[in-house]
């Protein structure tokens, strides 16, 4: 089988949580599934979804069929949106002179490596990340091809046998999000993770207001917390995708971790925050 895999990041640059989403399918479907996202795209009169534009309702609306769409062709073509997120607070990256580009690549190939893995042995693929600049793209190539290509040896009652390879990489190539819709929807779970963190207890507060409005005739304003129209226009979209995956038993929580978060990591739609897996997992650091 060929599957494709795009990715985006979000909140990179200055933010203590961290995050890179990945967005694969089936490449069979490539063709008409790149044309349904741009006419979702031009339906909404946006040009390029980004969720640092995620303030208004004309991007709310585009957000919302966006995810209805990848929720719904889960299964169709194959679908899978995989996001990693980090703490630069955590035992890992809250030390002296972290490299952050480094660190990036790092985190990159944790996410590709796993993902791919996750799709069935001998597997091709092509593989599309936004354009980066200071990072090593070639060594981060060799790294999860290096991974792909290992074949692991079993003995059994029945006698020895090799595994297939977990994958090939096809081809490994920058692009431009700002004309890829795939990278677009990758953009949107980044910037979804980590702002269900940052904005979680608000989002509550959010919640609570709205209830409030809805079971009562003439709510007071003045006992009501008031929230901008950017922070109005995503917690509409959290709660949005909170009660799709519940409604489809895709294993999304939101609630038990104050955190999008997904319990079993196979499931299509797969939030996870990378946690040090030892004492000496620790981030790059600058030399000199």
């Amino acid at each position: 089988m060929k599957f494709e895999i795009y990715t985006d990041e979000s909140y990179i640059t200055g933010e203590r949580f961290r995050s890179i989403a990945a967005f694969s399918y089936n490449a069979d479907y490539k063709d008409q599934m790149h044309g349904e996202l741009e006419e979702i795209l031009k339906g909404s009169g946006v040009g390029e979804f980004k969720w640092k534009k995620l303030k208004d309702a004309k991007h709310n609306f585009c957000a919302i069929k966006l995810i209805d769409y990848v929720l719904k062709k889960i299964s169709n073509y194959d679908l899978r949106v995989d996001i990693v997120v980090w703490d630069t607070h955590d035992s890992r990256h809250k030390i002296q002179g972290r490299d952050d580009d480094a660190n990036f690549e790092r985190m990159f190939f944790h996410l590709l490596k796993t993902t791919l893995k996750r799709r069935p042995r001998n597997s091709i693929w092509n593989i599309y990340p936004d354009q980066k600049h200071g990072i090593d793209w070639d060594t981060i190539h060799d790294c999860i091809a290096a991974v792909g290509r290992h074949i692991e040896y079993h003995t059994t009652m029945f006698g020895d046998f090799f595994t297939d390879p977990y994958y090939h990489i096809e081809s490994f190539k920058e692009i431009d999000s700002s004309i890829t819709p795939c990278c677009q929807i990758a953009d949107l779970f980044a910037g979804l993770s980590v702002f269900s963190i940052n904005y979680y207890s608000d989002y509550c507060l959010w919640k609570h207001n709205l209830a409030t409005q809805q079971s009562t005739l003439f709510p007071n304003p003045n006992k009501e917390i008031q929230f901008s129209n950017r922070e109005e226009v995503r917690f509409c979209i959290m709660h949005h995708i909170n009660k799709e995956c519940k409604k489809m038993k895709l294993g999304v929580s939101l609630k038990t971790k104050k955190r999008f978060h997904t319990f079993n990591p196979k499931n299509p739609i797969n939030f996870w925050l990378y946690t040090p897996q030892h004492k000496y997992d620790k981030a790059p650091t600058k030399i000199g």
